[in-house]
């Protein structure tokens, strides 16, 4: 199985790269170790930082919608705009299970979009593309069949969107549960500097060996090098 994601994408939207984590034979039942005290602090810089700050002119935040709005999509938000405002809200970011509670809170700490599927669930390579309209989603949480729009920036195996909207709207089918043994981890970036990128990345696969054991490998998608085997 592959990870790839369409060339024309990094013409299109300068500075991108796409993080790739693959593990291996996890166990994510429970964490090894508690990371509660960690979470808290990082949210609690989240909120002291940006209490102040209009979110729309934030630089990431500015940038994210800039491409979403390219593609034609005015309402949805990035997955990491959407998690600092919940905290700016008052309200706070819910236990998932150990690996989202894991990339959630880096997705916070590193201020990038992250997110996860479970690849024991397909069968067809995974790319990161241009929807054609027609491809089956199924959100989070609900039995009902819909269709991304053509032209949507999606996350696909075959005809089934795994995530609309880059790291948006996650699908039921493919999400990450306790069952989950094999999965890919990512982490987008579309600012020029990507030093948060390596440093998350390697974050994020140290904390997942140490805590929920298995393997796991790093890779960087971008235009020299668009795609991987899982």
């Amino acid at each position: 199985m592959k990870f790839k994601v369409n060339e024309k994408l990094f013409d299109e939207y300068e500075g991108l790269k796409i993080g790739v984590i693959t593990c291996k034979n996890i166990d994510n039942t429970k964490l090894k170790n508690d990371i509660s005290v960690d979470t808290e602090n990082v949210k609690a810089h989240i909120k002291d930082k940006f209490a102040d700050v209009e979110l729309a002119n934030y630089p990431v935040i500015r940038r994210w919608r800039d491409i979403y709005k390219s593609f034609g999509e005015k309402k949805s938000r990035s997955s990491i705009e959407a998690l600092i405002r919940r905290l700016l809200n008052g309200h706070d970011i819910p236990s998932i299970n150990p690996i989202v509670d894991i990339y959630n809170m880096l997705s916070l700490k590193y201020e990038v979009p992250c997110g996860g599927e479970d690849i024991d669930t397909i069968s067809d390579d995974i790319e990161l593309t241009y929807a054609n309209g027609t491809e089956s989603f199924i959100c989070l949480g609900s039995t009902e069949e819909e269709h991304p729009n053509e032209g949507e920036i999606v996350y696909k195996s075959g005809n089934t969107v795994m995530c609309r909207n880059f790291n948006y709207r996650e699908s039921d089918i493919t999400k990450l549960t306790e069952n989950t043994k094999n999965c890919v981890l990512v982490i987008e970036s579309v600012i020029a500097d990507n030093s948060d990128l390596d440093n998350a990345l390697q974050e994020l696969a140290n904390m997942v060996q140490d805590n929920l054991g298995g393997e796991t490998k790093i890779n960087i998608l971008k235009k020299e090098n668009n795609e991987i085997e899982l």
